[in-house]
């Protein structure tokens, strides 16, 4: 694998949020909700899922944004190094201003989907015009 590092600074997480889902359709984001990411930091969604789902929404982010679905285990690497040597799934850099219609397949199990903003000097807004939805796939 690929090894990505960020600049470290005072790297904490920005949000660790922890959603239970069922079997129904659950809100992971709410539609007009806005993350402000300081560089090199990032936000992350935790959730436990029993059935194959897929993550669907759409948002924008102001100065680049990589968006990541991370065991626990890569997430607290993440935390602790700034580094993500392993991960399930990547966006890949998503550049400044644009908007990304997210669909990410993911399998049983405990899972965060983290935004990350690369550049150490700016923070990015990330901004959701959509709901960011789990569903069974």
């Amino acid at each position: 694998m690929i090894a990505i590092g960020l600049v470290l600074g005072a790297y904490v997480i920005v949000e660790v949020t922890h959603k239970s889902v069922s079997s129904s359709v659950s809100v992971l984001v709410a539609k007009d909700t806005l993350y402000s990411i300081p560089g090199s930091q990032f936000n992350a969604i935790a959730f436990t899922i029993s059935s194959n789902s897929v993550i669907q929404g759409t948002f924008s982010d102001t100065f680049g944004i990589v968006v990541y679905t991370l065991t626990p285990a890569e997430l607290d690497h993440l935390a602790k190094t700034g580094l993500i040597p392993t991960y399930e799934w990547t966006s890949g850099t998503i550049a400044n201003d644009s908007v990304e219609n997210l669909v990410v397949k993911v399998s049983p199990g405990a899972w965060d989907l983290a935004f990350v903003n690369p550049n150490p000097l700016n923070t990015t807004l990330v901004g959701f015009y959509t709901e960011l939805t789990l569903a069974p796939a």
